[in-house]
């Protein structure tokens, strides 16, 4: 897996190159992405992929996540 910034990977995906899961998983929180579909005994997709990112990103209001702020900030 290959550690892109969030904003390397939001454009990737905007540019139709890669899917959720992809940037879910070539982020610096792909590990974790893992963990949480073996958590949920689930295999990654985009679909669960999507739904990650937007747990990581409600995150924000919970306290705090830089990985969600950054997320945030690169799709406005």
């Amino acid at each position: 897996m290959q550690n892109n910034t969030i904003e390397e990977l939001i454009q990737l995906k905007q540019e139709g190159k890669i899917g959720w899961c992809e940037l879910a998983l070539r982020s610096e929180h792909g590990k974790a992405y893992l963990q949480w579909c073996d958590d949920h005994g689930i295999e990654p997709d985009d679909n669960n992929a999507e739904l990650y990112l937007e747990e990581a990103e409600s995150h924000i209001y919970d306290g705090g996540n830089d990985f969600a702020e950054k997320f945030a900030e690169a799709l406005l």
